[in-house]
């Protein structure tokens, strides 16, 4: 554990050395929590729950997924609340959540057979449960250090934060797997959060304090996060790298597992040790992630932030696209890739937290840094979401593949904010006040899913019989509309979030956001005529009669196609301004529509429909609490 007894003298803190202690064993614990959730996970979902081999890469994903959204609701909104109330509190309160999450996971099949909704179901709520209060408690201890430190010993300290929460994410969790093949250890292994949840929960109240004031002025800390963001490129290059590093240690934990799982039969092992070996090579990242921090902590203080990002991203994406080239997860030479990955992931992470925190004002810390989570949380849906289809449809390394894309795109972006001038100075201040606009990152970010199906199918060099590429239609077809959806469902908290924050810049993201919606829904429709039932009109009236549901999907992209033709300049001036707002009013009853949709399409162990759908509800609701006088945003501090 990293000594750091002089740090009782940063920032003013009457901290002593035991209480520094405590705040990186609760940040290694509260790691192990979450990553052990993760690595278990193919393991509990085969040998508890029976899911079948052919369905594991998209439910582990979806449950990865549905835990992933609630994280970035709740991380977001207690990052806000933390400037208000303080950071301890939420600790203590997430160590506890943590170990309810825990308790009700050792009978969530029992339990949910009893009720009547499925083992599967509950699990589902054991997963956020545990999720969002470890992910919490991770970026409240990372805030209270943030409120402890100095410009001088930012990186050194952030990098200890960093050591710890992978020392716990990674290196313990690889130890912990090997009871996995031995009987009982799959028990003891799902008892070790609960433990480590009341313990948390006891050292946080009997040791930590609080230090930075709160801030009760009554004025939303979101326009505040906004305008620091926009106003400085350095830290619109870390949201975007946090995008594509959030996601790597789920990606790599619960996907190099589960690509392990998929070969063990064909070589002769069990699939308990197969999951072992996963751990094993995810704590040998660990290793590289944790030797490779003090390295990046002297780099970061005596170089360019924006050349330290841009440098560990490409490491990790090469890592990754290495990956992608193996056959055999069991060849101990995959062990270099997952090095890089190990190393850039360090030098990214600790980067983006250092940024964050010599960037942002102390009143708005906590904000800063739950926007910053926010950003990598909804890559981190994002990502791991096509990756659970592309592991189904093309095989366990796709998820690496995408994952390294995403990262050298990001890397272009710094090295074009260097090209034209926008760096640092040797005492990291900008060298140019010039404003970058986040339309072409946002264009580009939008545009990947679709970069990344239709990559794959010039790869395979042919899109015929039915499948694209390698890919099923219906992973395809699935794919296609599970992205409209999404980008229907982020259109429509765009307005919500606008108004909240009072950003107004937000608004021209919008009809982008939009757009996007539309072009993926136009994508799934012409997928579904033509590739799946090549455009045989008495074919498709039976399969519609067949399955009711697709009328919905169909009602919804009538609606949806006046609205995107309407979305001109031109069009708004020749409607008007009244006439264009009813017209697209019609976004909600589009957004209901397709939530049932994708409800009745859905098989019965695939929760991830309903999470939408009850996304889609509370943005409704916000609407309706606007049209009520907002008392609901009041209650909840969010107006």
């Amino acid at each position: 554990m990293p000594k750091n007894g002089n740090l009782a003298k940063v920032a003013g803190s009457d901290f002593a050395p035991a209480q520094w202690n405590v705040i990186y064993l609760l940040v290694a614990v509260s790691a192990l929590v979450s990553s052990l959730s993760v690595a278990i996970q193919p393991l509990l979902l085969d040998k508890v729950f029976g899911i079948a081999f052919e369905k594991e890469g998209a439910i582990n994903a979806d449950i990865e997924v549905v835990a992933e959204i609630f994280s970035i609701i709740c991380v977001g909104w207690l990052g806000l609340l933390s400037d208000r109330i303080g950071r301890v509190r939420i600790i203590a309160l997430g160590f506890l959540v943590t170990a309810a999450g825990a308790a009700l996971s050792l009978v969530s099949l029992e339990v949910g057979l009893a009720v009547g909704t499925g083992g599967l179901s509950l699990f589902y709520l054991t997963r956020v449960l545990v999720t969002a209060s470890a992910d919490t408690v991770q970026l409240q201890l990372s805030t209270l250090v943030g409120d402890l430190s100095s410009f001088s010993n930012r990186p050194r300290l952030l990098g200890n934060v960093v050591l710890m929460m992978v020392f716990g994410g990674t290196m313990l969790v690889a130890v912990l797997m090997q009871m996995a093949p031995h009987p009982e250890g799959v028990f003891i292994i799902m008892v070790l959060p609960l433990l480590a949840g009341l313990a948390g929960f006891q050292l946080t109240r009997k040791t930590l304090t609080d230090v930075a004031p709160t801030d009760g002025d009554g004025v939303h800390p979101l326009r505040q996060v906004w305008l620091v963001i926009s106003g400085d490129p350095r830290m619109q290059l870390a949201f975007a790298a946090a995008f594509y590093t959030r996601a790597d240690l789920i990606i790599l934990s619960l996907f190099f597992s589960l690509w392990c799982i998929s070969t063990s039969d064909l070589l002769g092992v069990t699939r308990t040790f197969a999951t072992a070996h996963a751990a094993v090579m995810i704590g040998i990242l660990g290793l590289a992630v944790m030797a490779s921090i003090p390295g990046w902590k002297r780099v970061i203080e005596r170089h360019s932030r924006i050349a330290v990002i841009g440098a560990s991203l490409s490491l990790a994406g090469m890592g990754y696209l290495m990956l992608g080239l193996f056959a055999n997860p069991f060849n101990w030479l995959v062990i270099l890739p997952l090095i890089m990955v190990g190393i850039g992931h360090a030098g990214c992470t600790v980067t983006l937290k250092v940024l964050a925190v010599d960037v942002s004002p102390r009143a708005i810390l906590g904000s800063m840094l739950g926007a910053a989570y926010l950003a990598g949380g909804i890559g981190a849906v994002l990502l791991v979401q096509s990756s659970g289809y592309y592991f189904d449809a093309l095989g366990p390394r796709a998820p690496f593949i995408l994952m390294g894309t995403g990262k050298i795109l990001v890397t272009a972006f710094a090295a074009w904010l260097m090209f034209n001038g926008i760096d640092e100075t040797a005492d990291h201040h900008l060298k140019s006040d010039r404003k970058v606009d986040w339309q072409p990152l946002v264009f580009l970010t939008a545009a990947m899913p679709f970069i990344w199906l239709l990559g794959r199918s010039l790869i395979e060099g042919y899109i015929s019989n039915g499948s694209l590429g390698e890919a099923p239609v219906g992973f395809v077809n699935r794919y296609l509309g599970d992205c409209a959806f999404t980008f229907l469902v982020i259109s429509l908290a765009m307005r919500p979030l606008q108004q909240v924050t009072g950003i107004r810049a937000l608004a021209k993201y919008r009809r982008m956001i939009g757009l996007y919606a539309f072009f993926y829904a136009l994508l799934h429709v012409v997928a579904y005529v033509t590739l799946e039932w090549a455009m045989n009109l008495d074919d498709m009236l039976a399969d519609i009669a067949k399955r009711p549901f697709i009328l919905l999907g169909l009602s919804a992209f009538s609606l949806l196609l006046p609205l995107a033709l309407t979305s001109t300049d031109s069009q708004i001036k020749r409607m008007g301004g009244s006439r264009w707002k009813k017209l697209h009013r019609a976004n909600y009853i589009i957004n209901a529509l397709v939530a049932l949709h994708f409800i009745f399409a859905a098989t019965h162990e695939n929760g991830e429909p309903f999470i939408y759908a009850i996304a889609v509800v509370l943005l409704l609701g916000y609407r309706l609490d606007q049209w009520q006088g907002g008392r609901i945003l009041r209650v909840l501090g969010l107006s």
